[in-house]
């Protein structure tokens, strides 16, 4: 009787799970409102044309920083990781730039820390953002079929900073 090595079945169970997260991700395309709208909504209090597009531009510059901090976190820039970036971010963030994307990522060593990042995001975001966002960052780190150390320790700190350890 022959026996599956446990690396091949850890493997196989991450790329799972990481193929599970975009899946998600992917399905909430069909849901109307994006990311960015759920938080204005959040916050309806502010109205105004200007100070919207600077709060989204903002917003999705904090996405940028989030996502390519998790792309290079292992210290290499995977095709896959930068990919599911892109395809998903398009889908949660009006007006997410692949150009601007990749821009940041190539600059990641200007950006802040991750956990101050989310540290920074958590105040200010619905929990039905949080978890988005959370999937999202989730989807990237498995996107290569593995998971780093330091993606394990974003990812930790992203659902703990954001409350979704306690649901």
């Amino acid at each position: 009787m022959s026996s599956v090595p446990l690396p091949f079945i850890f493997g196989a169970a991450i790329i799972t799970i990481g193929l599970l997260a975009a899946f998600v991700l992917i399905k909430r395309r069909s849901q109307k409102s994006t990311v960015f709208e759920k938080v204005e909504k959040s916050q309806a209090k502010q109205s105004g044309g200007q100070v919207l597009k600077q709060r989204e531009a903002g917003f999705l510059n904090i996405v940028y920083g989030l996502a390519a901090a998790m792309v290079v976190a292992d210290g290499q820039v995977d095709k896959a990781e930068i990919e599911i970036a892109e395809q998903l971010g398009k889908k949660l963030i009006p007006n997410f730039d692949d150009d601007a994307f990749v821009m940041v990522v190539r600059g990641h060593a200007k950006l802040p820390p991750f956990t101050d990042m989310i540290d920074t995001m958590a105040p200010l975001l619905p929990l039905e953002a949080k978890a988005e966002i959370f999937q999202y960052l989730q989807a990237i780190a498995t996107a290569d079929g593995k998971i780093t150390p330091d993606e394990k320790h974003y990812i930790h700190h992203a659902e703990v900073t954001f409350g979704l350890d306690k649901l």
